[in-house]
């Protein structure tokens, strides 16, 4: 999935006025104890004077939103018996599906079984590529020990509190989900060896076009690595083995030279079609940058513009061209 990061620094939380920096050396993982899965109501009570806790990112279903600068300390984690992750890990929760009720401890009930665990297959998928994302920027392995951990991890190694997330809700979803397998998914986002399995039981190929062989990025086993080369390289397209574009092909079959935009306002509405007259899908893209791969005209904006990731359309009065 394409990564969605925007950012919304808590300015007002005393771990962005304390200013103090770290240096990561790993990523910890967390879910929110709480049946809320839209982060906009964390961040809301967190960026105030007088909270210290915080993390470096709210990740929902379809968006991460980064709360404080990577190299900032939070707090997330506590401490324990050798000291404190929040001195040396960027702290990410996930937060959670709305149709759980906590009731004791790390203890819950769920009222529907299939939407949580549709909303914990989109965090856990959004957290991969956030993960995949960092290791990158900080050139961390993710398959080495104690760089990527969940917070029960911490506290197993002394430096967390006593939690049990996110391996808690994973559980009690019967989502399947593990630590191990987490760290191999980051691994494999990356474009290293991971245990996904190829989905086609063949090659995803980037190209320009699937005629034009010699313009080839690439050929991944992993759908997900090819939808990542093709987004770093505006204007490319997702084929598979019998040539049919998968990811964002149709457009360049036409001729359209996609392009990147930057998105700087949080409540720019995804629609299902270029105007206005057509409705909204209910999501925004948030603060960030987004591949268009068509134009058109339509009512309400001078020109609207096809996001790659296919979640709709958007005005591009409101996005600048990079």
């Amino acid at each position: 999935m394409e990564l969605k990061l925007s950012q919304e620094f808590l300015t007002e939380n005393d771990c962005y006025q304390a200013g103090r920096k770290i240096v990561p050396k790993g990523i910890m993982v967390h879910s929110t104890g709480v049946a809320q899965p839209d982060p906009q109501v964390f961040i809301r009570r967190w960026n105030k004077p007088g909270v210290e806790v915080c993390v470096h990112a709210f990740v929902a279903r379809d968006e991460v939103i980064q709360t404080l600068p990577w190299n900032h300390r939070g707090w997330h984690c506590g401490s324990g018996s050798k000291g404190s992750g929040n001195n040396t890990h960027i702290g990410v929760e996930m937060c959670e599906p709305a149709c759980i009720r906590y009731t004791s401890g790390s203890n819950f009930t769920c009222s529907d079984l299939s939407a949580a665990r549709a909303v914990a297959k989109r965090t856990y998928e959004a957290a991969v590529e956030l993960f995949a994302y960092l290791c990158k920027q900080y050139n961390l392995n993710p398959a080495a020990d104690g760089v990527i951990i969940s917070h029960r991890e911490g506290h197993s190694r002394g430096i967390a509190s006593n939690h049990g997330d996110p391996e808690h809700l994973w559980k009690g979803l019967g989502t399947g989900y593990t630590m191990d397998g987490f760290r191999k998914d980051v691994k494999a986002a990356m474009g290293g060896a991971g245990t996904a399995e190829p989905e086609n039981g063949g090659w995803y190929r980037v190209r320009k076009s699937w005629a034009d062989v010699k313009s080839q990025k690439g050929a991944f086993k992993v759908l997900a690595n090819a939808k990542k080369c093709a987004d770093e390289n505006p204007g490319y397209s997702v084929y598979d083995e019998s040539g049919k574009a998968v990811y964002g092909g149709e457009e360049s079959e036409s001729g359209f030279s996609p392009y990147l935009v930057q998105v700087s306002i949080t409540d720019l509405n995804i629609r299902k079609g270029p105007g206005t007259d057509y409705g909204k899908t209910g999501k925004y893209t948030g603060k960030g940058v987004f591949t268009i791969v068509a134009e058109a005209d339509g009512q309400g904006a001078s020109c609207w513009g096809k996001l790659k990731s296919g979640a709709g359309w958007i005005s591009l009065d409101y996005a600048k061209r990079i």
